[in-house]
């Protein structure tokens, strides 16, 4: 069984960030997207809600670098 996937655009959406913010996200903060493709990137769900709980549990306030 394959565990749901979000890609980077359904991320996009969620967060209402852009593209620029998703990758700082992944580069600054540790968001686990995994690369199939440079068309093809995404994150599994229960990794997403895990890295979630960290940056609660860290305090940790992120940017959205589209609106900073």
């Amino acid at each position: 069984m394959i565990e749901e996937r979000i890609s980077k655009q359904e991320l996009e959406k969620i967060y209402s960030v852009d593209r620029a913010t998703i990758e700082a996200w992944v580069k600054n903060h540790g968001l686990p997207m995994i690369t199939i493709n440079s068309h093809s990137k995404f994150v599994k769900k229960l990794a997403l809600e895990k890295w979630e709980d960290s940056l609660v549990k860290n305090k940790i306030e992120l940017v959205d670098y589209e609106n900073k």
